[in-house]
Order: structure tokens, then C-alpha cells, then sequence
């Protein structure tokens, strides 16, 4: 097994964008349901996981990837998300997007095998193996022809419990919302 200090990781300070559910009147630090979407790409059911988005592009084309499946009504009601940017400040992140990165991890895969959920998961599960290894930058499975557009994955359970402490701010950025007859007007 490849030791966490043979990999090129980093502390990471910056921002990320995260939705939630406008109806639910939702915290957007209630991290509660994440993890348990079954197609996560990084994470398998219940481990908990955040996905953050690097642009507010990044989270609207990821949101846009779970239609029809995940709002099934979605063509009769509006489907509403209240965006966020978190400011965040982790210890060590690994950033998969590189080259040098997945040769120390002794993983030969290039953007395009992200596609492969289960080559995703055992790369996400190897590294949250790793003692001190706190978060991921991967390469946003929309854009996989641009790796400057990219997703934070952090695995919650190596994060302290007060969000306070590695959450630095958080800002309201907006709604975003896909209306139905938003193509007739």
C-alpha cells in the first residue's frame, strides 16, 4: 500500500460551491445525507462524503447530470437548489487530477476512466485509507476535456465535527432553478 507522504498532497485554503434542496429549508452545513446518494462517483452508499463544486458552472452541469433520474417530476415542477460558496481551509488534499499524483499512487488512469464508477471508488477508498488525508480535487466527470474544472470531495469523517473549523465563511450566492416551461418563453 502507498503511504500517504509518498503522494504529493498539500494543505488547500479556497472556496467551493454546494446546492441543497430549496424546499427543504435546509442548513447548507448539515452534512447529514451526504454520502448516501447511490451514484456517487466517489464514495460507495454511507461513507460520508461532500461534494464541492470549483465553479458555479461545475455545480450547475453536475446538477444537471442527475435529470431525469433523481427529479423524475421535474417536467411537471419546477426543481429548486439554493447555492452556496463555502470558504474553506483543509490540512492535506490530494489532487488526483495529476499526472505525478496517480503514478504514486501507482494508478494509470486518465480523466476519461473516471467514467468507471468502481475505478473512481477504489481510487477514492485507497486514499481515504490514508491516515491524513482529508479531500480530494478530481476532475469534474462534466468536463472531462478541461481539468481546470474540478470537484472537492472531502471525506467528512476525517474532518472535525465544528464545521467552524475548517469552514471559514459562508456566502449565498443564489437559486438556481429548472423550470419546465423555461423553453416556452
Amino acid at each position: 500500500m502507498t503511504n500517504a507522504t509518498d503522494v504529493p498532497h498539500f494543505p488547500w485554503i479556497g472556496s467551493a460551491f454546494r446546492h441543497i434542496n430549496a424546499s427543504r429549508g435546509s442548513d447548507v452545513l448539515d452534512f447529514s445525507h451526504a454520502g448516501l446518494f447511490g451514484r456517487n462517483r466517489w464514495n460507495v452508499p454511507g461513507e460520508p462524503t461532500l461534494y464541492l463544486a470549483g465553479d458555479v458552472g461545475v455545480a450547475i452541469a453536475e446538477w444537471g447530470r442527475q435529470f431525469p433520474s433523481t427529479y423524475p417530476d421535474a417536467t411537471i415542477h419546477p426543481a429548486q437548489r439554493d447555492m452556496f460558496r463555502l470558504h474553506l481551509r483543509l490540512g492535506t488534499v490530494v489532487d488526483i487530477r495529476s499526472s505525478e499524483t496517480l503514478r504514486s499512487l501507482h494508478a494509470v488512469h486518465q480523466a476519461d476512466d473516471f467514467r468507471d464508477m468502481n475505478i473512481a471508488r477504489a481510487l477514492a477508498a485507497s486514499l481515504r485509507r490514508m491516515p491524513h488525508v482529508q479531500a480530494m480535487l478530481v476532475p469534474s466527470i462534466a468536463f472531462l476535456d478541461d481539468l481546470s474544472r474540478w470537484n472537492l470531495v472531502v471525506f467528512l469523517e476525517k474532518m472535525p465535527r465544528a464545521t467552524a473549523s475548517w469552514i471559514t465563511r459562508v456566502d449565498r450566492v443564489g437559486p438556481l432553478t429548472w423550470s419546465p416551461d423555461a423553453g416556452t418563453r
